[in-house]
């Protein structure tokens, strides 16, 4: 007999959603992070999107540590001069709040309290080795040389899986199937945030650029989220570029974006709480591996269960909800009295139905637009031409603007054949 019903690894928002739902139905459980306290090793900040949380609680928003309420949206290009941007608001964010920024180091201590609190038996600062096998079957984990046994065990690892991969459970990981994440935490007052971001009454503001200015074909994107009384600010990398350049170090990416003229009067003054990096992954839906098997079930950043289109990022509440689903699963097995693959399969069919799988099979291959040479070399030279054409005062005779597009064009220097093909395939995956 097994000591546990389900071991989860991670104690994340996938292995805590996980766990306390499962303990919350009876279920023994153990959750095992290799953090001490929760949260210690996850990259704060990001913005979370709670529909899925409040399957699990929900009353969520009053008792959650959650920082501001995303207000508004900005999505844009940054050159080496030039901050081009649209910056979205509307009443209907205000009124409907889905979104807020968060940091890690808070949100998933919470969470973990909550799987506590539900009843799971939670070890932190604790590094699993690996699984435990019985024939063809997973029964456990290995920590050293004691092993713990379980009829489940859910893999909530994170963007480097190192079980997953360890056991053969899924592919190692490519270039392309993940970028380097940097992130600072700088401390600001709240006034001084509300002054500077235009916010007010708990509203917050999400913002993702192209990062224009970089050569060599490194690509990168930067965000800034505002927090209660910090800034969350960072660079995503593509290591492909990054490792063909062999010449620009990910740190120097970050410099550039943090001093950038247009970003650097938001965090003047304030003092940096926290620098850290993490794996993001970029792989889209041929990263995903297979969810399940013999006595396991695989969730979250593990899985590769992460989308960005460059406007729009999901991540906490992709985690999240498998979570909900390898629970719902493990609670099925538990109730029925059956641990067979078929029975665990039914996770899989939960997924498959999930917003985060239709998502990712809607927008298979946008990773090619998203690092393309158009997002982050023509898009941003011809916007920041043509808004020159069009609004610098030279004294000189107007010009309509389709002769300021044309000659925008050409002082690119863009290949008019691959603007044509890449243009093409941005406007059929976005």
């Amino acid at each position: 007999m097994s000591e546990f019903d389900a071991i989860v690894v991670g104690a994340g928002p996938a292995g805590a959603s996980a766990a306390s739902r499962m303990a919350s139905s009876g279920l023994n459980v153990l959750l095992v992070e290799r953090g001490d306290p929760p949260g210690s090793k996850n990259v704060s900040g990001g913005i979370l999107w709670g529909q899925e949380l409040s399957k699990l609680y929900p009353d969520w928003e009053k008792s959650a540590p959650l920082e501001r309420f995303i207000s508004n949206k900005v999505t844009g290009f940054l050159t080496d001069d030039s901050y081009i941007g649209i910056d979205f608001r509307t009443k209907k964010f205000e009124k409907e709040k889905t979104g807020y920024s968060v940091l890690r180091t808070k949100l998933d201590g919470w969470l973990a309290k909550k799987a506590k609190d539900a009843g799971s038996t939670v070890i932190t600062g604790i590094t699993v080795d690996g699984l435990a096998w019985n024939d063809k079957r997973v029964v456990g984990i290995k920590q050293g040389n004691d092993i713990i046994t379980s009829d489940l065990v859910v893999l909530a690892e994170g963007a480097n899986p190192r079980i997953a991969i360890g056991e053969g459970l899924r592919p190692p990981i490519g270039d392309h199937d993940v970028a380097i994440g940097i992130k600072q935490v700088v401390k600001l007052s709240e006034q001084v945030i509300n002054e500077r971001f235009n916010l007010r009454n708990g509203a917050g503001m999400a913002a993702e650029f192209s990062l224009g200015f970089l050569k060599n074909g490194v690509k990168a994107g930067g965000f800034l989220y505002t927090n209660k009384d910090t800034i969350s600010a960072g660079v995503v990398i593509d290591i492909a570029g990054l490792r063909k350049d062999n010449s620009t170090y990910s740190f120097n990416i970050m410099d550039q974006f943090v001093s950038h003229p247009y970003i650097a009067p938001y965090l003047e003054g304030g003092q940096l709480q926290e620098y850290s990096a993490h794996l993001v992954c970029e792989g889209g839906i041929d990263y995903v591996p297979k969810l399940y098997g013999n006595g396991y079930m695989i969730t979250g950043d593990s899985a590769g269960l992460s989308f960005s289109n460059g406007m729009v990022i999901q991540g906490m509440n992709y985690a999240i909800a498998s979570g909900i689903a390898a629970a719902d699963t493990a609670i099925r097995c538990k109730n029925s009295g059956s641990y067979d693959l078929d029975q665990i399969a039914y996770y899989d069919n939960l997924m498959k139905d999930s917003q985060a799988i239709k998502d990712m099979k809607n927008f298979r291959g946008i990773s090619k637009v998203t690092w393309s040479p158009m997002v982050h070399e023509f898009i941003p030279k011809f916007a920041e031409s043509v808004l020159n054409g069009m609004f610098y005062e030279t004294g000189e005779p107007k010009k309509h603007l389709m002769e300021i597009a044309l000659g925008s064009l050409k002082e690119t220097g863009y290949d008019r054949k691959k603007l044509i093909i890449e243009g093409f395939r941005l406007m059929r995956k976005m």
